[in-house]
């Protein structure tokens, strides 16, 4: 069986967007970084501004938020480029990068 033609998210997307929301539960978001699914050319700003979007949407619901790239594969190593708590922006510390170590799961 051949491969789709278009993109992968898990392969192809420039950042993931992981949400601990209140309720206990845990969802990740991958960016959509193209137009369209045969799209020939990718943007990671176009990708970002819709994830910003997810965390305004889900604002009070979400606890911690936090948009990393997508450079690993094992997401405790990912860099991260921003943290939100209840839909707000928070400075990104060292010590904000060793916290996301901790909750994220092996």
């Amino acid at each position: 069986m051949s491969k789709t033609p278009g993109w992968q998210l898990n392969n192809d997307s420039y950042s993931v967007l992981v949400v601990w929301f209140k309720d206990g539960n845990i969802r990740t978001f991958y960016s959509i970084d193209w137009r369209h699914r045969l799209s020939k050319s990718k943007d990671a700003e176009l990708g970002l501004s819709r994830l910003r979007k997810l965390v305004a949407k889900y604002g009070n619901r979400a606890g911690n938020t936090f948009i990393s790239k997508n450079d690993s594969s094992d997401p405790r190593l990912r860099t991260l480029l921003e943290h939100y708590y209840e839909g707000v922006p928070k400075e990104v510390t060292p010590q904000t990068r060793e916290a996301l170590k901790i909750l994220l799961p092996e």
